[in-house]
């Protein structure tokens, strides 16, 4: 087999797309708490998922088969000597750094919306304490924000990705010498 690496990164990715658990979780006291991912996005209010996240869930399936789909075809032909190029799986786990900072807008923007002013943090990892006052009353939340051993995943196997284009590359390469 000709483009191993290749082979194994879009295995790989067709893993990623089919496990079913989130790559990031916040939670804001437990009152609002998001599970996310590119193929599912699991928002849940006072321990209720909202149906909106269903929603949103379902339309991400359909990426999800289609990643799952792509992934596998194009093992297959890199493994029969003719590999594809699909970027998508590797800037996803690496842009997903940009989901804690699209988090912050909408848990600082919102709720000021709402007249509802919040100190948030703007980049959380792990679990940090946030106040806010509004009608005299002090709120005091605990924000948690990490991400899941599934991101991991899909970060370790995002930086397969750079190593198979390279694969391709030195192969077209030496395809072209007399």
């Amino acid at each position: 087999m000709q483009f191993k690496i290749t082979t194994i990164y879009y295995l790989l990715v067709a893993v990623v797309s089919i496990i079913p658990f989130p790559w990031w979780y916040y939670s804001v006291g437990g009152i609002v708490t998001i599970e996310d991912s590119p193929f599912q996005a699991l928002i849940y209010f006072m321990g209720t998922r909202l149906i909106l996240s269903d929603v949103i869930t379902f339309l991400l399936t359909a990426f999800r088969l289609y990643v799952f789909i792509l992934a596998i075809g194009y093992a297959f032909q890199s493994m029969r000597g003719n590999p594809k190029i699909y970027s998508t799986m590797f800037w996803f786990p690496v842009l997903y750094v940009l989901d804690p900072i699209l988090i912050y807008v909408l848990f600082k923007f919102i709720p000021q919306l709402l007249g509802v002013p919040i100190q948030y943090p703007f980049f959380i990892w792990g679990t940090e304490t946030f106040t806010s006052t509004y009608k005299g009353d002090q709120i005091v939340a605990e924000v948690v924000s990490y991400p899941t051993p599934v991101y991991w995943f899909a970060l370790g196997t995002a930086v397969l990705y750079p190593f198979s284009r390279w694969e391709i590359r030195s192969s077209r390469g030496r395809a072209r010498q007399p």
